[in-house]
């Protein structure tokens, strides 16, 4: 059954999210009609966003990211720039045909601080296979980039923390 509506999508993605036993948290947002962090994967710390913007007229849009750790930052650091950008090239090139997106967030000197990843659709193929085929997606995404960061640098140390993280390079 096609999705005409901003209602009937939330209706049916928090279904989803609920038969499937995620932790929803409504998220506000003045540029979203709805806005939602899940547990993605189920149960874990992990979070991704499922976001209906206002802007954009029936796209669901998922959204997932990870800051990178301070171990890492500093070995990057202290890299040649040409060694950076020959390491950040290496990451597009294998990300670069997948179907989300992703954009890095480099500090004024070119650091990578986080890289944000985003699936999205719009109503006319928004099924439940769809929308779990774009948290997976995202997932996998950031499995990856914690992998490459931590065979290039090592597994970093990492600050216990008091609350939830989203995600990190460990």
């Amino acid at each position: 059954m096609a999705v005409n509506t901003v209602d009937e999508a939330k209706e049916r993605i928090t279904q989803w999210l609920n038969e499937n036993g995620h932790q929803i948290r409504q998220v506000d947002d003045n540029y979203a009609n709805f806005h939602f962090e899940i547990d993605y994967p189920m149960g874990t710390m992990k979070r991704q966003r499922v976001i209906q913007p206002k802007d954009y007229p029936g796209l669901i849009l998922l959204l997932s990211g990870v800051a990178i750790a301070e171990d890492h930052k500093e070995r990057l650091s202290k890299m040649s720039e040409e060694e950076r950008v020959e390491f950040y090239d290496s990451i597009r090139k294998d990300l670069l045909f997948l179907d989300n997106s992703f954009d890095m967030n480099t500090d004024q000197n070119g650091i990578i601080q986080q890289i944000q990843f985003s699936y999205e659709f719009y109503f006319d193929s928004l099924t439940k296979t769809q929308l779990y085929r774009g948290l997976l997606l995202n997932h996998r995404t950031l499995l990856y980039i914690v992998t490459i960061f931590n065979e290039k640098f090592g597994i970093p140390n990492m600050p216990e923390m008091k609350t939830p993280p989203t995600a990190t390079t460990q």
